[in-house]
Order: structure tokens, then C-alpha cells, then sequence
């Protein structure tokens, strides 16, 4: 059953649920526009106290996000209360979280985190300009729209200055594994703190895992204060300013501006980029009890090592300048306070166009293409059980260069021919438009193995396609063909078949067509 807030907002469908909330798309039938509704659901345990705070940190975030106007922020519209639970009202937007996105195809490159990167540091600088620190920067509040671009989401446990902080004293808010140092040991915060948590943050997108996530509550506080972490294998030559944003010392970490030129020379193809010192040495720790049973431990996500999520934990230790007793009473009181904390942060957006929801996305990690180390010398690649997302293979400015103010639509589904799941994405400049207007799609689907990949290439080769023609050196093999006005490449990569189509009027859109089809394989390769 439909309902509807303050006579205005209509909710149609739940979207999703996480931490404290849930999310539902709407209809802004004023305005008459598509809306995303965040309703704080409170548990049924709280005194009125802790309901009166609980509500008053969601209209404070409300408010603070409304304060903030930058392209890679959400954009808050209203604020309701409904039966004295607060409601916020923002931008719908078509895409997915970026955990999600490193579950479903695998980490990201380099230069693809890189400009993410970008973008939410502009996010995080308008903020921090503002008075503003966000606190909870992490890939599950920073949402990948379908056209590429990356909004920061959730400043549900932000501090606004001159505001009443609303978290209990000794409390511990936020994912641990992507806290500064200084934050877990409540030592004074500021930018540079956001900042560790953007490097933590780029770190698991290019190599698949959080470098602090431990299985244990205890080990990861203790792993953010004393480890450092592995050197990246994936992060080629990003590798350096994510180490140096990782530094333990607050001083130590690059500054906004030397972060955003190196993340800018890096997505722009530039090196080398800038030297960073070598980090500091690790905080003195001793070794402390392994957490009990009865401890609280956070829920499983696909950043931690054994596929566990931003609250991992291990091998504890101590504060820094603190050793024996002292410093184990010291972080057995911070894992206390972390597991006591009031309320975790909410996703404020979900995905709009995946039909699963959200939390189905996230179930089978195990499908999911990921880089690790390279198979041995002839070795296949593994088989894939479904197709990753074709819209995390061609970047927001490699399809702007083919489609021009371009928005984005994608579909999945079976194969009727084989019974095999599918996945495709289009780029195109206008809704319903039907001429030779700029229009990219690229459609992926599995077979059970090689061999029938082979042979389905091979019989959509000779259905009577005209201008067919053998291209080298891309997949395993392919060729290129027209469709009426559309100029089409296929290939195979294992037991994966590619279709890129292309239609535009330009007299070089068969090679525009090829050009697409490497971007795909390139990203392909890169997240086997």
C-alpha cells in the first residue's frame, strides 16, 4: 500500500535497509519528480532519549548536506517527519555503491580510482571550506552513478562546527576500518582525517580489500594504530600518494591541493607523479586478549579479506606511548565504546536500476571477476558465472567522446537462445530518439564454456551480417560487421562474448565502434 508524507511525497517502493534506516523510491507529486525518501527507523529498546538524539542526528545530517552544492554531493530537497520518525527527501539516482560496484566486476584501475578520487576529494573540500567533516568516508557512501560520475553520500555522523556534537562521550562512530588513527584514539580531527579515510577508501577499490580489516573489532582498531599497510599490488602508480595519505601522523599525509594534482596527473595518463615521503614508523602496540564471544563484531561486506566488510578486526594493540595494562585497558575501552556506539551510518541512495535491490547485489561475491595474482602461462581464465556490468567498463569521458551529454540506461537478463545470463548498458544522448543521434551499447553474456562461446561467435558471424570482417588482436577472437545503421564488434574473452554497437553520424563511426570495443577488453583484462 502506497503512503504518503506531509500530503506530498508518495512512497512506492522499499529500495533498501542499513544501520538505522531504509530507503524507498518516491514520487514528489508537487513537484512532480522522482525522489529517494530516507526514513530513520528507530529500535524499539531506546528510551526517549536516545529516540529524541537519534532523530535529531538525522535532521542534523538532513541539514548539513542541504548547507553543501557540489556536482559529487547529493542533493537533499526536504525534510518530513512522519509519526515523529524523520524522513529526508533527496535526489534519486540510477546507479550503485561503490562496494557494491568492487563486488559485482572486480576492483577498479587505477586511473578509474583516480578520478573517483577527484571527485569526492571537490566533495570533501567544499565541505571541510564549509565548516564540515564528513567522518564516515567509505566505498558503501560513495554511490557510482550509471554516467560514471561518484556522489558522497551519508553525512549522517558529520560534525558541522558550531553545532552541539550529538555523539555520547567516549563513543566510537563510524566504519573502524576506514578511521583515521586519531579519530579511534578521540584525539582532535580535522580535513586530514577525511582524507586517511578517502586513501583507505581508494586502497580497497584498486586492490579488492581494506588494508586494516581484521576479523575481530579488536584487531582492526589496533591494525589503523599501529599497521601499516601491505604496499599495494594493483594500484601501479597510484601506489605512493595512497601510502602517504595512509600515514599515522595527520602531519605526515599529502595536502588536499598535492592530493587532487597527483589524482589529476594520474587519470590524465601524466608520471611520474609526485614523490611522498616514506610514511612514519608503525605505533608501538602490545599484543592484547582476543576478543570474547560475546563481542560485538560488524557485518560482512566485500571489502575485508575473507570477504568482510568496513568493521573488520584482529590482532589489537595499544595506544600509541601507552604499553603493558595501561595500553590494553585503553583499547579494550575504545572497542567498548565502538560496540556501543548509538547508530552506524546510513546509505542514503540505493540502486535504481538493479532489480535484484540492493542487498542481493552483494550475496554472491564469489561470481564477481576479481585481480588477482596472474594465472600461470596458458592458464584460461576462470569461467564466469554471470557477466560483470558493462557500465563499469567504458568510462564517463571515454563516452562522452562518443556520445556527447550522453545519460545512460542499462538491462540484464537471459539469453533466449542459450539460457545464459546477460548484461548491457547504453549510452545514448536523448530518451526515445530513434535516428542516427549518438548511441553506444554494449552487451555482455557468459556461455557453460569456451568451446560454446566459440561456436555462438562463430554462428552470429555468419547470420548475415554485411561488411564482416576478421579484427586482430582483440579477445580471443573477433570481428567487426554492420547492422543497418549500427556498426557492430563482437569478441570473445574466454568463455565471454562482447557485442559493442555503435550508430552516430560521423564518417568514422565503424572505427569509433573498434576504438569502444578495446576500452571494453581493456577493462575486461583488467578485472580478471
Amino acid at each position: 500500500m502506497t503512503r504518503i508524507l506531509a500530503g506530498r511525497y508518495r512512497l512506492l517502493r522499499r529500495l533498501g535497509a542499513g544501520g538505522m534506516g531504509v530507503v524507498w523510491s518516491g514520487r514528489d507529486d508537487v513537484l512532480g519528480r522522482d525522489v529517494a525518501v530516507k526514513e530513520l527507523l528507530l529500535p524499539d529498546h531506546l528510551d526517549p532519549e536516545q529516540r529524541e538524539q537519534a532523530a535529531r542526528r538525522a535532521l542534523r545530517e538532513a541539514r548539513t548536506s542541504a548547507l553543501l552544492r557540489h556536482p559529487a554531493i547529493v542533493t537533499v530537497h526536504d525534510v518530513v517527519m512522519d509519526e515523529g520518525r524523520p524522513c529526508i527527501v533527496m535526489d534519486l539516482l540510477p546507479g550503485r555503491s561503490l562496494d557494491t560496484v568492487v563486488a559485482d566486476d572486480g576492483p577498479l584501475t587505477p586511473e578509474r580510482a583516480a578520478r573517483v578520487g577527484i571527485e569526492v576529494l571537490g566533495a570533501l573540500r567544499v565541505a571541510h571550506a564549509g565548516g564540515v567533516l564528513h567522518r564516515d568516508v567509505k566505498p558503501a557512501n560513495i554511490f557510482l552513478r550509471d554516467d560514471g560520475r561518484a556522489i558522497l553520500t551519508d553525512f549522517g555522523i558529520a560534525t558541522l562546527e558550531g553545532d552541539a556534537t550529538l555523539t555520547r562521550e567516549g563513543s566510537l562512530l563510524g566504519s573502524p576500518a576506514f578511521m583515521a588513527p586519531e579519530r579511534v584514539q578521540h584525539a582532535p580531527s580535522g580535513p586530514p582525517s577525511d582524507l586517511w579515510s578517502l586513501g583507505a577508501t581508494l586502497y580497497t577499490l584498486v586492490e579488492g580489500r581494506n588494508p586494516f580489516a581484521r576479523s575481530t573489532l579488536m584487531g582492526t582498531l589496533g591494525a589503523v594504530l599501529a599497521d601499516e599497510p601491505d604496499p599495494p599490488r594493483d594500484a601501479g602508480p597510484l601506489g605512493p600518494l595512497l601510502m602517504a595519505m595512509l600515514a599515522k601522523d595527520p602531519a605526515n599525509r599529502p595536502s588536499a591541493e598535492a592530493t587532487e594534482s597527483s589524482l589529476r596527473a594520474l587519470a590524465a595518463g601524466r608520471q611520474p607523479l609526485p614523490s611522498f615521503p616514506a610514511p612514519s614508523p608503525p605505533l608501538p602496540s602490545a599484543p592484547l586478549p582476543s576478543a570474547p564471544p560475546s563481542a560485538a563484531t560488524h557485518a560482512a561486506g566485500p571489502q575485508g579479506p575473507h570477504g568482510g566488510g568496513p568493521g573488520q578486526p584482529t590482532v589489537p594493540s595499544a595506544h600509541p606511548g601507552r604499553t603493558g595494562k595501561s595500553g590494553v585497558a585503553w583499547v579494550i575501552g575504545a572497542v567498548t565504546a565502538a560496540c556501543t556506539a548509538v547508530a552506524a551510518a546510513v546509505i542514503a541512495i540505493v540502486a535504481l536500476n538493479d532489480p535484484s535491490g540492493p542487498s542481493a547485489a552483494r550475496t554472491a561475491p564469489a561470481a564477481a571477476p576479481s585481480r588477482s595474482a596472474p594465472a600461470a602461462s596458458g592458464t584460461a581464465p576462470a569461467r564466469l558465472a554471470a557477466p560483470p556490468s558493462p557500465c563499469g567498463l567504458v568510462t564517463a569521458e571515454q563516452a562522452a567522446r562518443l556520445v556527447p551529454g550522453f545519460f545512460t540506461t542499462n538491462d540484464s537478463g537471459t539469453q533466449a537462445s542459450t539460457g545464459m545470463p546477460r548484461k548491457s548498458c547504453t549510452w545514448m544522448t536523448s530518451a526515445g530518439r530513434t535516428g542516427l543521434d549518438g548511441r553506444l551499447t554494449v552487451t555482455l553474456r557468459t556461455a557453460p564454456d569456451r568451446a560454446a562461446a566459440g561456436r555462438q561467435l562463430a554462428k552470429e558471424r555468419d547470420a548475415g551480417l554485411s561488411g564482416v570482417a576478421t579484427v586482430a588482436d582483440l579477445g580471443d577472437e573477433a570481428y567487426s560487421a554492420e547492422s543497418g545503421s549500427r556498426f557492430l564488434v563482437l569478441f570473445r574473452a574466454g568463455d565471454l562474448l562482447a557485442e559493442v554497437a555503435y550508430r552516430a553520424e560521423r564518417p568514422d563511426a565503424s572505427q569509433e565502434a573498434l576504438k569502444a570495443a578495446r576500452w571494453v577488453e581493456k577493462s575486461l583484462a583488467r578485472s580478471r
